[in-house]
């Protein structure tokens, strides 16, 4: 049952990313384009007229986030990023829970991006834009084609879709600073310091709601830390690209949220809230229909680069559970042309056309999505609680603890996160409740997997993986 896995076959591309690419891959995650123009609708909903000061103190706990997953890739190269990294702090078992909960938290981004993109954002688009009503079941074979599509990248080799990843990020940012720059230069005596104080945002508890969801939106950076077996220099690229993507994406969704928030009105943000795609009502407004028409094509290159960003990452932790005896062997499987994961790539990207219908079928396309992004949101915070508690446990074995990049960083995090999942499942409204109700469903059953797997792992092969 177990084999040899790795005797004998292709392995990973050595040496095949260089720093940008690496950088291309985790603002690609990050999806600045597709991120302003429909997520930060979310954290305008609670925090209103102090969106800005809501997005700086995002960027101020982005950092103390990305310090966990830049502490560990000093140390650690490696395809299974977080699993690898808890698995040396506090052993197989407890590497292997955190390693699938990060796998459920990259395939439920999958699932929820090309259901917003194919049951949502596309319908509202021709209906608001061209007047065209889509039949009501037309989302689904949108939605297949449009995963055969994204999933042929990643499979065909990881240099094309880091290049083409780096492209469009760049891409996107460019388009984003000339609206941006554009919005503050109209906006003219509107522009103010007062989007900076939090009374506008109507109590603290609506602002931290703000931050927690804009925090979500800075967490691509992570993205990199699955490159480590392909990159050059890992060890120095991965924590260099971590940073400088960071530095990009932060600046840029602080500017934009001050340049949106100015431009719609402070005073109208509760209005802003409301609408599916606010970022390109501003930008037909501000710069009228044809930068509109550039901006709606950008916006799907930017959906399409974003999916691929987290095949790549499942496609490798995949590829390193499986190495590792934790998932079937046949998920191990490297082309042999292309070097990549193939199999589970193809599994990863076909399986969430499943998911992504099946939610939509169930609860409509709109809350099929919420339903799918809160679980993605509740993984990902659940995944990153256990990277920061096993972090001192990981310095400590090196010898080389140190309390404030260790402990204290890594504390404040685990605690912004535990606030954060109680925001973001209280009070318990639709669908926000029964995506926390299947997300404690499956924590058992990740559980009851862990120690199925360790258990029936032979001896000589389970302190091989320690």
């Amino acid at each position: 049952m177990y084999g040899k896995a790795s005797i004998g076959k292709p392995k990973l591309m050595k040496n095949a990313l260089g720093f940008w690419a690496i950088v291309g891959q985790t603002i690609a995650f990050t999806a600045p384009l597709a991120s302003v123009v429909t997520s930060l609708t979310g954290a305008a909903l609670y925090a209103r007229g102090a969106l800005p000061l809501a997005i700086l103190i995002s960027v101020i706990s982005g950092i103390i986030w990305v310090n966990t997953p830049y502490q560990y890739s000093s140390k650690v190269a490696s395809s299974g990023g977080f699993y690898t990294f808890t698995k040396k702090a506090l052993g197989r078992t407890y590497g292997l829970f955190d390693g699938l909960i990060y796998l459920m938290f990259e395939y439920t981004i999958l699932a929820n991006t090309t259901l917003f993109f194919a049951g949502v954002l596309l319908p509202s688009i021709l209906s608001t834009y061209m007047g065209i009503s889509t039949p009501k079941y037309l989302w689904i074979p949108i939605l297949i084609i449009f995963v055969l599509l994204f999933t042929a990248l990643p499979y065909f080799g990881v240099k094309p879709s880091v290049r083409y990843a780096l492209f469009g990020a760049f891409l996107e940012i460019g388009l984003l600073l000339v609206l941006g720059i554009s919005i503050i230069i109209l906006a003219g005596h509107h522009n103010t310091v007062s989007v900076f104080i939090p009374h506008l945002s109507g109590g603290i508890a609506p602002l931290f709601e703000g931050i927690v969801l804009g925090t979500f939106l800075m967490t691509g950076a992570s993205g990199a830390v699955y490159m480590g077996e392909e990159a050059k220099m890992p060890k120095n690229n991965i924590k260099k690209a971590m940073i400088v993507s960071f530095i990009i994406t932060g600046a840029t969704f602080l500017m934009i949220s001050y340049a949106f928030t100015i431009g719609w009105g402070v005073s109208k943000m509760g209005d802003f809230a409301t609408k599916l795609v606010p970022g390109l009502i501003l930008a037909n407004e501000y710069l009228g229909f044809p930068f509109l028409i550039i901006m709606v094509i950008l916006l799907f290159n930017s959906i399409f680069v974003s999916m691929v960003s987290p095949l790549n990452v499942l496609g490798r932790i995949g590829y390193s559970l499986s190495e590792d005896h934790a998932l079937y062997g046949w998920f191990a499987k490297i082309h042999p042309k292309y070097k990549t994961p193939s199999n589970t790539i193809l599994f990863m990207g076909l399986t969430s056309i499943l998911a992504s219908v099946a939610a939509g079928l169930i609860l409509g396309p709109f809350y099929g999505y919420i339903f799918l992004i809160t679980l993605a949101g509740l993984a990902l915070f659940a995944g990153h609680i256990m990277s920061d508690f096993a972090l001192p446990f990981f310095f400590r074995a090196m010898k080389e603890f140190k309390f404030v990049w260790h402990l204290l960083l890594p504390a404040v995090s685990l605690f912004i996160l535990l606030f954060g999942i109680y925001y973001s499942v209280y009070p318990p409204l639709f669908p926000y409740f029964q995506a926390t109700i299947l997300m404690g469903i499956l924590l058992v059953l990740i559980g009851i997997y862990v120690i199925f797997k360790f258990r029936s792992v032979p001896k000589q092969i389970k302190n091989s993986q320690e």
